[in-house]
C-alpha cells in the first residue's frame, strides 16, 4: 500500500476540529427572549419593574436589552405586556442563548430552528387576479377613450364588462385604422371584432403577458411591503419568499399571535381626509332616502352607526403619508396616531384647513371592502405636515401606525393557508427528530459493527464526523433547520455508509483474488472511487434542483440533502482511508478485520 499523503491527514483533521468547534453553539440551551433597542435607560428600568423582570435575566449588550424567560408562556404574556406600552423604542420576540465570548469572537452561532421546530404562525398568501385585471381594464379603458378622443373617433357606446372593455362603432368607421392606432400606444392589448347588423364591436382585454407582468411586479413590491410590516411586528429571523407566480410564503417563528399578524399582513387599509358636507338633518334624511342630499357628497357612517356626509374630493390619501407612530394624546391621554406628511400632502392640507377654519374634517379607514369614519373634528387652526388622529383604542392605534408606515399593498392578497404551531409542538418535533436520528444511527451502526468488524468501528466514526459536518455548515452559514431538514440528516444517516460499504466489498474482493492486505485497501479504495462517485453525483444533481425550484419544507429536505451528500463523500472516500492508513499503513499485517 503506498503511503498515505500528509497534507491528507492534516485536512482530515483540520475539517474534523473547524466542524467540531462550530457545531459546539448548538449544545447550549437557548431560552426565549424579548430583545429591547434603548433610547433611555430610564425606560427600561420601568419596564423591568413592570414586568417584574429579575435582575439576573436582564442582559445589557451593546444599546440593547435583552429579557430572558423560563417559557415562551412567560415571553408572550410579557410580549402583550410591552404592546400597551407607550414605548419609543423597538421590541422583538427571540431566542437567547449565553455563548461564551471566544465562539462569538469567530463567529459561531447555533442554527436557526424553522417554524416546526420553534413554533409561530405560517401564512400562504395568494395575489388578487381579478382585482389586478379590474384595474389594468380600469387604465385601459382611460387610455383607450383618450386615444378615441384624440384621433377623433365617434363611438356609439363604451362599457366595461367583467373582463374586457367593448366598444361599438357604425360600421362606416375606418376600425381597421382604429384598431391600429391603439396597438400603436397600447401594444400589449388582445383586441378582438366582431360585425352585426351595422355595428361593429370592438372587444378590449388586456393580453396573459401584460397580466403576468403586472401580477409580477405586484408581488415584487407587495414582498418588500410585507416584509417591512413583519418587521413592525417584532419577530426575529422571519421567513419571507415567492412561491410560484402569485403566492408569498410568510412563516413567524415565535409568534402566537396570529389573528393581530393576519390583519396587518393581509390588509390593504389606508387613510383618506375629507371635509364634511351639510348639517346634521341632511345626514340623517340621507340615510333615509339612501341618497345624498347634498351635491358633490357621498353618504358614510361613523363608527357608532351615525351617518355623515363627505366631500367627494380626497385632501390627503394614503400616498402622500410618509410617516406614522403611535402612542398617547398630551391632553386627554388616550390612543393616538402621529401622521407625518408629504411635501406634495401637507401643502394641500395648509390650504385646506387655512380656508376651513370651524368646519369639520373626517378621518376615514378604506379598506377593500370598507371604508369607516373613525375620527370627526373641528378644524380648530391651520396645519400641514404634522398632526393627530384619537378615536381609536391601542391596538387600532398600533396596527394603522404600522400598516401607514409601510404603505398600501400594491395589489390585494388573500390569505390562503394558515397554520400555526405551538411552542410545545415544536419541543415534541424536536425530540422526535433527535430519537428518529440516533435510532438510524444505532442500527446502522450496529450493521456496521457486526458485518464489517474493525472496519465496521471506522465507518461509524466517518458517519458520526459526517453529522458533526453537516451540524457545523448549518452553523456557519446560519441556514434555517426545519422537521424536513432533519428528514434530510436521517436520510445522510444511511447513504453515508453506502460509499463506505462499495469500498469495504471492493477490498474483500480484493482479498478473495489472492491480493495483500495493504494491496487490497488501495486497490478497493481506487476502484471503488468512480462507482461512489456517479452515484453520489446523480444523486446531488437532483437534491440541487430541489434546492433551487423547491420551497418551504422541500428546500429544507434540500439543504441538509446537499450538505449530507458532500460531506458523507469527504468523510467516507477521505476520512476513513485516512483512518485505514494509521492503523495498517506501518503494519506488516497478514489479515484485515473486514
Amino acid at each position: 500500500m503506498s503511503s498515505y499523503p500528509r497534507w491528507k491527514y492534516f485536512l482530515v483533521l483540520l475539517v474534523l476540529l473547524t466542524s467540531f468547534v462550530y457545531s459546539l453553539p448548538n449544545l447550549y440551551q437557548s431560552s426565549p427572549a424579548i430583545e429591547i433597542s434603548l433610547n433611555d435607560n430610564v425606560q427600561i428600568q420601568d419596564i423591568i419593574k413592570k414586568l417584574d423582570q429579575p435582575e439576573d435575566r436582564v442582559i445589557y449588550k451593546d444599546k440593547k436589552v435583552i429579557l430572558t424567560f423560563n417559557d415562551s408562556v412567560s415571553q408572550l404574556k410579557a410580549y402583550d405586556t410591552l404592546r400597551t406600552e407607550n414605548s419609543k423604542y423597538n421590541y422583538s420576540l427571540t431566542s437567547f442563548i449565553d455563548l461564551p465570548d471566544w465562539l462569538k469572537h469567530i463567529n459561531a452561532y447555533p442554527m436557526y430552528l424553522g417554524l416546526d421546530l420553534k413554533g409561530g404562525v405560517h401564512f400562504l398568501l395568494q395575489v388578487d387576479r381579478e382585482n389586478i385585471i379590474q384595474n389594468l381594464l380600469r387604465e385601459i379603458e382611460s387610455d383607450v377613450k383618450t386615444i378615441l378622443i384624440e384621433n377623433k373617433h365617434r363611438y356609439n357606446s363604451f362599457s366595461r364588462l367583467e373582463d374586457n372593455i367593448e366598444v361599438n362603432f357604425n360600421s362606416d368607421k375606418p376600425i381597421n385604422l382604429i384598431i391600429e392606432q391603439i396597438n400603436e400606444s397600447l401594444p400589449d392589448l388582445s383586441i378582438n371584432q366582431k360585425s352585426n347588423n351595422g355595428i361593429t364591436s370592438l372587444n378590449i382585454a388586456p393580453s396573459v403577458d401584460l397580466i403576468k407582468n403586472d401580477i409580477k411586479s405586484a408581488l415584487a413590491k407587495n414582498l418588500t411591503i410585507l416584509r417591512s410590516r413583519v418587521d413592525e411586528l417584532g419577530v426575529s429571523q422571519p421567513i419571507l419568499q415567492k412561491q410560484g407566480q402569485d403566492r408569498i410564503i410568510i412563516q413567524l417563528p415565535g409568534l402566537q399571535d396570529s389573528t393581530r399578524a393576519k390583519g396587518i399582513l393581509g390588509s390593504t387599509a389606508t387613510l383618506e381626509f375629507r371635509l364634511t358636507k351639510g348639517t346634521q338633518d341632511d345626514w340623517y334624511n340621507s340615510k333615509i332616502t339612501g341618497i345624498p342630499t347634498v351635491n358633490s357628497s357621498s353618504l358614510y357612517n361613523t363608527r357608532d352607526g351615525t351617518p355623515i356626509l363627505l366631500s367627494r374630493k380626497v385632501i390627503v390619501g394614503g400616498a402622500d403619508i410618509k410617516g406614522a407612530n403611535s402612542g398617547f394624546d398630551s391632553d386627554t391621554n388616550s390612543p393616538a396616531v402621529f401622521v407625518n406628511l408629504s411635501d406634495y400632502g401637507a401643502s394641500r392640507m395648509l390650504e385646506t384647513t387655512n380656508k376651513n377654519i370651524g368646519n369639520r374634517m373626517a378621518v376615514i379607514f378604506v379598506e377593500k371592502n370598507k371604508s369607516e369614519v373613525i375620527n370627526v373634528a373641528v378644524i380648530r387652526e391651520a396645519f400641514s405636515k404634522r398632526f393627530q388622529i384619537t378615536g381609536l383604542n391601542i391596538d387600532e392605534a398600533q396596527d394603522l401606525s404600522i400598516l401607514l408606515r409601510s404603505g398600501a399593498l400594491s395589489a390585494p392578497m388573500e390569505i390562503v393557508e394558515e397554520r400555526t404551531v405551538g411552542p410545545s409542538l415544536g419541543e415534541l418535533n424536536i425530540l422526535a427528530g433527535k430519537n428518529s436520528m440516533y435510532f438510524g444511527l444505532l442500527l446502522v451502526g450496529l450493521f456496521m459493527l457486526i458485518y464489517y468488524r474493525l472496519f465496521g468501528v471506522i465507518a461509524n466514526i466517518a458517519l458520526v464526523a459526517n453529522i458533526i459536518i453537516i451540524i457545523a455548515m448549518l452553523s456557519i452559514f446560519q441556514a434555517t433547520l426545519t422537521l424536513s431538514g432533519i428528514a434530510g440528516i436521517v436520510l445522510t444517516v444511511g447513504m453515508a455508509v453506502d460509499a463506505n460499504v462499495l469500498i469495504f466489498e471492493r477490498v474483500r474482493e480484493e482479498i478473495l483474488n489472492g491480493s495483500s492486505p495493504n494491496a487490497s485497501i488501495y486497490s478497493g479504495y481506487k476502484k471503488a472511487f468512480s462507482t461512489i462517485s456517479d452515484a453520489n453525483i446523480t444523486t446531488l444533481i437532483a437534491a440541487i434542483a430541489l434546492l433551487t425550484i423547491g420551497t418551504g419544507a422541500v428546500k429544507g429536505f434540500a439543504i441538509t440533502l446537499v450538505i449530507g451528500i458532500l460531506s458523507s463523500m469527504f468523510t467516507s472516500i477521505v476520512g476513513t482511508r485516512a483512518l485505514v492508513s494509521i492503523i495498517y499503513e506501518k503494519r506488516n499485517t497478514r489479515s484485515l478485520s473486514i
